[in-house]
């Protein structure tokens, strides 16, 4: 069993950018999972990732910073779903294609 010190270093260890993203999204789940607990009282929380091959234990101080490391996380994954897609892209269309057609009687 691997354990890794930070949430970081256990997405950097994958290979692909789809474990990478399956990775981020365990994180995410762990972290919203968490925060649930959490949302009575706002206190030191430890939470762990366990998922039978890897563990990775972290310690938050209040809700705040749990809910600033799922946007971080969410950010990272979504720039690895854009590596994925192959990046933005841009449609040009032709400003004929938005004129306004005016048909009558079927025509």
């Amino acid at each position: 069993m691997i354990v890794y010190e930070t949430c970081g270093l256990y997405v950097v260890a994958q290979k692909t950018i789809e474990d990478k993203i399956a990775a981020i999204d365990a994180v995410i789940d762990a972290l919203i999972a968490s925060s649930l607990d959490m949302a009575a009282k706002d206190s030191i929380q430890e939470y762990s990732l366990n998922d039978g091959q890897t563990i990775i234990k972290t310690i938050y101080k209040g809700s705040v910073g749990i809910a600033s490391a799922i946007r971080d996380f969410q950010r990272i994954r979504n720039v690895y779903v854009n590596q994925l897609n192959g990046g933005r892209m841009v449609r040009l269309v032709d400003s004929k294609a938005f004129q306004r057609r005016n048909y009558r009687n079927g025509r």
